[in-house]
């Protein structure tokens, strides 16, 4: 109900005193009270209705004004039967102060007959809207029934919303609309970082589409967003979930293949004529050069290969709650999936992401790339941070062998070889692994790794001599010097 159609109605006689009645304000609901500080109750968009029996002098209408000012109600009525004959000034002041449409009641009327009157017209638009969501519903359904598709049902949406929609992924890719979204970065970002559903993004409204996590869904964005249109969005966005549960549904031969392909792969018995034809089978080349893309998320079962099928464009399919994907090498595919990375991190809460990916190679080195792709992404699992990306090209081959180990392993190894140097700094304050770490980075050069620590190069010999003691270790043989190596390359990523 709009506030003018209240202080319209000629049987309530209700004066506006400050305030303008334009823009016409729509408010919820009528709350009636005669506390100082009201705040508690309050949710904001009413119309408050008081007897001012608080009142007592100007610092009362202060206080109560600007309470249910800091609350955003519509506007404040206020009636005098219970106080007797008042100067209304201080009140008029304080809600000229703080913004706060002002309008008096006659003695005359009663409370109750407001209710009432606000009543019956909620109770009449409520059922109007509620025909109108039905008629809604009906064109709906009947356009995701025409057989026009996702692109068909948002157009449909635009029409009874009356303003532009959208459907964009969390990454911020617009999957249907008629026209472009300039700010889809933007309303993604706010999509997967807000703390509750639907959300405000500028003066767009996002809602959910679907239900699960966020980051395996997409969203309904709609422009120039009013109350109004609540049902209808919400209508809507349960019919895209629809649509996208039958687009998922049509995925499943195509998953069932990949992951076939990845069982031969694992069978090094398997014939390469084999891995050949599946591959053309699925619709690459002879000649294709293609990546592998290895992808976790710890925290959220499922949620790894909905996040895969987002940032690839290829072959996804999830294995042990690893999601693999096979697709077509591209000089700007590590770029776009760090992009893509960059873009979902926000919304993965205590889940951490690792991705692999594996270097360009042909159909016919397949099984190495997948190896690759997951030694580089049991890189990115040790990085130590949400989400790491890291590409095979860029690991030196003790790294990707790191890839492989256990975490067990890689602890105990570290700890046997670094363990006492590490108590030994605790202990005494020193700075021995540090030392040990640049006389290795400047392959054990006195002098360089001296400089580098602003130490004399006898206090170097003397802290490397200590560390010799502590491991058991003797630095200028080279085997032991390899094994100290890694393990402080293990300890940086653990």
């Amino acid at each position: 109900m709009r506030l003018g159609e209240l202080l319209a109605d000629p049987g309530l006689g209700l004066r506006l005193l400050t305030g303008d009645a334009e823009p016409d304000p729509e408010f919820r609901w009528i709350y009636i009270t005669d506390l100082r500080d009201p705040r508690r109750y309050l949710g904001g968009g009413e119309v408050v209705l008081t007897g001012m029996l608080w009142y007592h002098d100007a610092r009362d209408a202060e206080a109560f004004v600007s309470a249910v000012a800091e609350m955003g109600v519509v506007a404040l009525g206020v009636g005098t039967a219970e106080i007797g004959p008042v100067t209304l000034d201080v009140v008029v002041d304080a809600c000229r102060r703080h913004g706060v449409r002002l309008f008096t009641v006659p003695l005359d009327v009663s409370f109750t007959s407001i209710t009432q009157r606000v009543v019956s017209a909620l109770a009449a638009e409520h059922v109007r809207r509620s025909s109108a969501v039905l008629e809604h519903h009906r064109r709906l359904v009947a356009a995701l029934g025409s057989g026009g598709g996702l692109a068909g049902l948002v157009a449909a949406g635009a029409m009874e919303l009356g303003v532009p929609c959208w459907v964009i992924s969390p990454t911020g890719r617009v999957v249907a609309g008629a026209a472009t979204l300039p700010d889809a970065a933007t309303v993604a970002a706010g999509f997967v970082s807000a703390a509750r559903l639907p959300c405000q993004v500028g003066s767009y409204r996002v809602l959910p589409v679907g239900a699960g996590h966020r980051l395996a869904g997409w969203a309904l964005v709609v422009a120039d967003w009013t109350a109004d249109q609540h049902e209808v969005a919400v209508e809507l966005a349960t019919l895209i979930g629809l649509e996208r549960s039958a687009l998922a549904a049509g995925r499943v031969v195509e998953r069932r293949a990949v992951t076939q392909l990845l069982s031969l792969l694992a069978d090094e018995a398997t014939p390469a004529a084999d891995i050949s034809a599946r591959l053309t089978a699925a619709g690459f080349g002879a000649e294709d050069r293609l990546c592998v893309v290895s992808l976790t998320i710890t925290g959220e079962a499922g949620l790894a290969i909905a996040v895969l099928d987002e940032l690839v464009d290829g072959l996804v399919t999830e294995v042990d709650g690893e999601a693999v994907a096979i697709t077509l090498a591209g000089n700007d595919l590590l770029d776009s999936l760090r992009a893509g990375v960059r873009a979902i991190e926000p919304g993965l809460g205590p889940c951490r992401l690792a991705l692999g990916v594996s270097g360009p190679g042909p159909g016919s080195r397949l099984r190495a790339s997948i190896d690759e792709a997951r030694y580089a992404r049991g890189v990115a699992l040790h990085n130590g941070v949400p989400a790491a990306v890291v590409a095979g090209s860029e690991l030196a081959s003790h790294q990707l062998l790191f890839g492989a180990l256990p975490d067990e392993l890689r602890q105990s190894f570290c700890r046997r070889l670094l363990g006492p140097v590490r108590d030994y700094d605790l202990e005494h304050h020193s700075e021995l692994l540090e030392s040990l770490r640049v006389f290795l980075d400047c392959s054990g050069s006195w002098s360089q790794a001296a400089a580098r620590l602003h130490l004399h190069v006898n206090t170097l010999r003397y802290r490397i001599g200590r560390i010799e003691d502590l491991t058991g270790r003797d630095l200028s043989r080279f085997a032991d010097r390899v094994d100290l190596f890694l393990a402080l390359e293990l300890s940086r990523d653990s």
